[in-house]
């Protein structure tokens, strides 16, 4: 036998196949992305709507702010005067500043200042301008002038027989006597009769507008109450 010729194909060139690598992509970086948006915008939707209501619960039962429009209550408050007004478990007191809504014009806020309350009597001297609350002659160092106009609430009076000094009006419980510090330019309650108190949306307490007039809003200054005249009143802002 011969052995002479070996067969060695251990050096043989192989055939490799020459194929693409095939690098899978990441597809969950799409839907994670968008999944992130729609969480940021969904929370500040809700930070949003927080915040509305908030307001809202302030404004309806914390304090509001008005803008004074009108000479209702000069020489204490003038047009475009800025007030903080408080509603946060709110009694009036005589003296107060307060802001309303009669009945009979609800689309506007008045404001004037609280004279007298429940359980008092009150009587107007058109002729001397005095006020008497309780059968006393009050000093009122806020008004304008003396008060000599009647108005029709009082002129209905006068007019059946219901009032006089010795018959003055009496304040019912859950009103108020409110007029104006303009006392002859101003529409209160001489013309309203007294006001409800579920009419009355809060006091003012301090005036932040304009800067030179800024601080709290006494009953005894010349700084105090406003309301509406005409088509003078006070915007709620």
């Amino acid at each position: 036998m011969d052995f002479n010729e070996v067969n060695d194909n251990n050096g043989a060139n192989e055939e490799v196949e020459n194929k693409p690598v095939e690098v899978e992509e990441n597809t969950d970086e799409e839907p994670e992305n968008k999944t992130n948006w729609v969480k940021e915008l969904r929370e500040w939707v809700i930070a949003i709507a927080a915040a509305v209501i908030i307001a809202f619960v302030i404004r309806e039962f914390v304090f509001t702010l008005v803008n004074v429009k009108g000479a209702s209550m000069e020489p204490s408050l003038h047009e475009n005067d800025r007030l903080y007004v408080n509603r946060l478990f709110y009694k009036p007191e005589k003296g107060d500043v307060v802001i309303f809504r009669p009945a009979t014009d609800p689309k506007r806020p008045y404001v004037k200042r609280v004279i007298a309350t429940e359980g008092d009597t009150i009587y107007i001297d058109f002729i001397t301008g005095n006020v008497y609350v309780n059968d006393e002659v009050i000093d009122e160092p806020y008004i304008k002038e003396k008060t000599h106009t009647s108005e029709a609430y009082i002129n209905s009076l006068i007019k059946s027989g219901d009032y006089s000094k010795d018959n003055p009006i009496v304040i019912q419980p859950g009103y108020v006597w409110c007029m104006g510090d303009n006392r002859n330019n101003s529409l209160d309650s001489r013309q309203l009769g007294p006001i409800p108190l579920d009419e009355i949306i809060g006091g003012a307490v301090f005036r932040f507008w304009p800067l030179n007039s800024i601080g709290g809003v006494s009953q005894d200054a010349e700084e105090v109450s406003f309301m509406i005249d005409g088509d003078d009143f006070a915007s709620l802002g």
